[in-house]
């Protein structure tokens, strides 16, 4: 299994996903409370499990169960469980209890990142999830990936966190990383030779407010097709036209980022990307901040212009429509595969909403429910 990824939207090929299971037997009220009073004070809890609710887990699974469905209908034998790859299958089952079980592996795009061939295995912030660092670990030294490069980026980040939804290979030429409360500059500094290695030319940063809403680069930008983002644009300071833009190019010579004048969009034209940008949550500035909650910005592309996303996010998938996407449900997916089917592999482009009420809960949408290891170039 040869990882390859050159971008964001290429046919989905491999992808490594995790159903939620029993690490949630044992989750309680106080793992889902980022603060706790405590002697007339409010404070952070230390046994805060990123959650913002308990999840339903017989519920949770039916709906990972059909999102990975629809990924292997797209692509037969596409999506690989991480428990299957698990060589030691007593260490992985030990890894799913004690204090912080990993309750938030089903988002398995943080756990590494697939940059060209290379695997970058990333190192979380949070200590709830340092966990999902040592089972990475584990899994990509494994026989199966034991011809490939791999970078263990807690071996060469000197503590500081670098995560998976923070980073985005654009095109075979272009990585678009978040600095963000999850990955630091000083962290993109360090992987921005071994991408270069691999004949990227350009490293793009965004500079993102560190506050748990927008956790990652994810939680506001996926690309969807060449020319098309889904973008949640906040107001004031927050506008994405206000945060600043770091670069660092291969043909200058520099391997550290660098702050530009530019704004992110202007950049990305600049290297020929013009994005026609998809509003989450549309106009409004009540339902654009509610649909980010739910992952409004965050979708899968199975290809360019066929993604996945969550159907709680309505104005999203109207601005989708807009511009000139078809809404499958996955409820047509279940009742009527054959009209599904003839509107998926059409040349139309395709939104398929999925329920993902128990999913969202630990702020994670279909693109973090992902960790894709091999795209078809385009």
């Amino acid at each position: 299994m040869k990882p390859e990824i050159f971008s964001e939207i290429g046919p989905i090929e491999k992808v490594i996903v995790h159903a939620p299971g029993n690490e949630h037997n044992d989750v309680l009220p106080m793992h889902v409370q980022q603060y706790i009073e405590e002697q007339d004070k409010i404070t952070k809890n230390k046994d805060f499990l990123l959650f913002d609710d308990i999840i339903d887990i017989k519920l949770a699974k039916a709906q990972h169960q059909t999102f990975k469905d629809i990924i292997n209908f797209y692509r037969p034998n596409s999506c690989i469980e991480i428990s299957s790859l698990y060589e030691d299958k007593d260490s992985f089952d030990n890894l799913l209890k004690d204090r912080f079980p990993p309750i938030n592996l089903m988002y398995t795009r943080d756990i590494a990142a697939i940059i060209g061939n290379n695997i970058f295995l990333t190192y979380s912030h949070s200590m709830v999830r340092r966990k999902e660092s040592v089972l990475a670990e584990d899994l990509f030294n494994s026989s199966i990936f034991e011809d490939y490069t791999i970078i263990d980026f807690k071996q060469i980040g000197k503590g500081l966190s670098l995560e998976g939804g923070d980073i985005f290979v654009i095109s075979d030429e272009i990585v678009f990383i978040g600095i963000s409360e999850r990955t630091s500059k000083e962290a993109i500094d360090l992987i921005i030779p071994y991408i270069f290695k691999q004949n990227f030319k350009h490293v793009i940063a965004l500079d993102l407010p560190k506050k748990r809403s927008m956790m990652h680069l994810d939680t506001i930008f996926t690309q969807i097709s060449k020319n098309e983002a889904i973008l949640f644009d906040d107001s004031g300071n927050n506008s994405i036209s206000n945060l600043d833009v770091y670069l660092a190019s291969k043909n200058k010579g520099n391997e550290k980022l660098e702050k530009t004048d530019n704004n992110i969009l202007d950049l990305f034209k600049t290297f020929g990307f013009d994005f026609q940008i998809i509003k989450c949550g549309g106009n409004n500035s009540t339902l654009k901040l509610r649909e980010q909650l739910t992952d409004g910005a965050n979708s899968f592309a199975l290809d360019a212009g066929k993604i996945i996303m969550y159907n709680c996010n309505d104005k999203t998938i109207e601005e989708l429509e807009k511009n000139g996407y078809h809404h499958i449900t996955s409820k047509l997916f279940k009742e009527d595969i054959k009209s599904f089917e003839q509107i998926l592999r059409s040349n139309k482009k395709v939104v398929i909403s999925i329920d993902g009420s128990e999913l969202v809960k630990g702020r994670g949408g279909p693109r973090c429910m992902t960790l894709p290891i091999k795209r078809s170039i385009i």
